[in-house]
């Protein structure tokens, strides 16, 4: 469904308009099971990621995207193979930070960060939900990781 403006929504139907809500609510999502390079178009997509085997979703270059280019992966499909989220080689531009539920010693839970590195890595071990959210301001990723363990997340 097309976005419409406001003199068209004036004249739908009560039905209609809330249809039009609805639909502007919606997901986008992708299931990933092998490499892929993404692109700006892109952009607000969540994508599922499937550990069935070990591959690499490349982030396009800062140069093909514009500020407010966002994603957000979530495991789907757990299995024993890495999955690697990363820059162009060309590119140093993930700045992030992983929270995780475990607890420390103390029983307060923990998180790790990192800036200006070249990869996110679901790991063998990562589990259902597990979940990292891009979004760039044009110049750097900044990459926010939620995990069930702070090993099943990586950024380096």
């Amino acid at each position: 469904m097309a976005i419409q403006n406001t003199t068209a929504l004036k004249q739908k139907t009560s039905r209609q308009y809330h249809n039009l809500v609805d639909s502007r609510n919606h997901i986008e999502t992708e299931t990933i099971a092998a490499a892929k390079t993404l692109t700006a178009g892109d952009s607000g997509k969540t994508f599922f990621i499937n550990q069935a085997s070990a591959y690499e979703i490349t982030l396009p270059l800062m140069s093909a995207i514009e500020a407010g280019w966002n994603a957000t992966f979530i495991v789907s499909v757990v299995d024993t193979n890495a999955v690697t989220i990363a820059n162009n080689t060309a590119e140093d531009t993930i700045v992030g930070i992983v929270s995780y539920s475990d607890t420390d010693s103390s029983n307060v839970a923990t998180a790790t960060s990192e800036s200006a590195v070249d990869e996110i890595v679901f790991i063998s071990g990562a589990q259902l939900g597990d979940t990292v959210r891009i979004v760039s301001n044009g110049v750097n990723y900044f990459a926010t990781a939620q995990a069930h363990d702070a090993a099943h997340i990586t950024i380096s």
